[in-house]
């Protein structure tokens, strides 16, 4: 088979997809992976082919209008004005001119994406793929299936599907009403009018019952096998003492979406140590930093698989994205998560519900509630006995190379 990979321009979406790609080239398939330039190193060190036809289409960007229109209509919890979307600084509402700057950035999203619709259908008539495999975030690759006429398949990044509904911020019901942002004409001439994901036709759900997300398309099980980026296994790291161990994970994205509020890392740490716990913080130096003076029972890592360490810890902490949920589900470890919006909030309910963890909205979670939460899932087993029976269901799904099988059978 040849099969085309489309991603959006962000690792978290398409990293779930590396181990289905390493499957289907194991069993000797042809993969593609269409995608924007500054795609091209992270895919080619997972292994992948790239295929840069895309100009990005700034996801952030747009993630940071919608934060800026919760403020605009009175929705924004956050002690900080929302980040203008082009510089990430914070808005000045007396000097902002909404209307000017969104008169520019309007007409530019639909070149942007006129030219990727463009480039998906150009390359996948030339390649002609047997069937498309794409993330929730990119309608290309919808499009190109639907043109080609060949299966239309969703792989999943965590428990939220097309489906679900999401808050742009956790925890706050407020929803700003959009401004039109007409895409239609980059789909019509195809054929196919405003285009959508909830048009697929299969998904690759790598969610247990307890924590599956919901979708109308035809569900195709299909195990969670983590990729966090490359690295080596950590032999630098402490032997485990009678401390309990918490993992605390927090990338850059959150804060350059939602602002510098957002980063709970100094009222993570704080809270770990309250309760003796020793913490092992993935994070960069420059955003360690920002937690303060650490006590030497914190230990810092940087590009540090979160694969290769979860096992080893009792708890982990984070803001709901779908990689680390997943790779902490397959892992056994309970969950604190503290979501800021979108899809994260769906995340942390799911988790919660399925008594593998706890959530606390971002903006509402301190060091005295990030106190009495890790208190709980350190102290209370019901926590570990849930995510560990959690791990078990998650990891009794098909694996990718079973699911080679039913994609191949979609196209014979």
């Amino acid at each position: 088979m040849r099969v085309l990979f489309v991603v959006s321009s962000w690792p978290g979406h398409y990293f779930p997809m590396v181990p289905l790609g390493w499957a289907l080239r194991a069993a000797g398939h042809d993969v593609q992976v269409l995608c924007s330039g500054t795609d091209v190193d992270p895919l080619t060190r997972a292994g992948m082919t790239p295929v840069p036809v895309f100009v990005s289409t700034a996801l952030m960007r747009g993630a940071r209008l919608v934060n800026l229109l919760l403020a605009m209509h009175g929705a924004w919890p956050y002690p900080d004005p929302p980040l203008h979307p082009d510089t990430a600084e914070p808005v000045d509402f007396e000097t902002f001119d909404f209307a000017a700057w969104y008169e520019k950035f309007s007409p530019e999203m639909l070149e942007n994406a006129t030219h990727n619709t463009d480039a998906a259908v150009a390359y996948a008539r030339s390649w002609r793929p047997d069937l498309v495999v794409h993330d929730i975030a990119s309608l290309e690759g919808s499009l190109a299936a639907k043109v080609t006429g060949v299966p239309d398949v969703l792989q999943l990044w965590g428990p939220w599907s097309t489906g679900d509904q999401y808050n742009p911020v956790s925890g706050n019901p407020g929803k700003p009403e959009k401004p039109t942002l007409d895409f239609s004409a980059a789909f019509e001439r195809y054929g196919v009018g405003e285009l959508s994901s909830h048009g697929v036709d299969y998904v690759l759900d790598p969610c247990p019952e307890a924590i599956r997300p919901l979708s109308e398309a035809k569900r195709m099980p299909s195990r969670f096998i983590p990729y966090n980026g490359p690295g080596a296994v950590p032999l630098d790291l402490p032997e485990r003492t009678d401390r309990p161990r918490v993992c605390v994970v927090w990338g850059r994205s959150a804060s350059q979406i939602f602002g510098p509020s957002v980063n709970k890392m100094s009222q993570v740490v704080a809270a770990a140590t309250a309760l003796g716990a020793e913490v092992l913080l993935l994070a960069t130096p420059s955003d360690a930093a920002e937690a303060g003076p650490l006590p030497d029972t914190v230990h810092v890592r940087e590009n540090l698989p979160l694969s290769l360490v979860l096992l080893g810890c009792d708890a982990v902490v984070h803001y709901g994205g779908g990689g680390v949920t997943m790779t902490s589900v397959v892992s056994g470890v309970p969950q604190l998560l503290l979501p800021c919006g979108f899809d994260q909030s769906t995340v942390a309910s799911r988790i919660a519900d399925s008594g593998a963890g706890l959530e606390i909205p971002n903006h509402e979670a301190d060091v005295d509630r990030i106190k009495s939460a890790l208190s709980r899932l350190l102290g209370e087993s019901s926590f570990t006995t849930s995510a560990r029976e959690l791990a078990e269901s998650a990891n009794a799904l098909q694996p990718p190379s079973d699911v080679v099988g039913e994609l191949r059978d979609l196209v014979s």
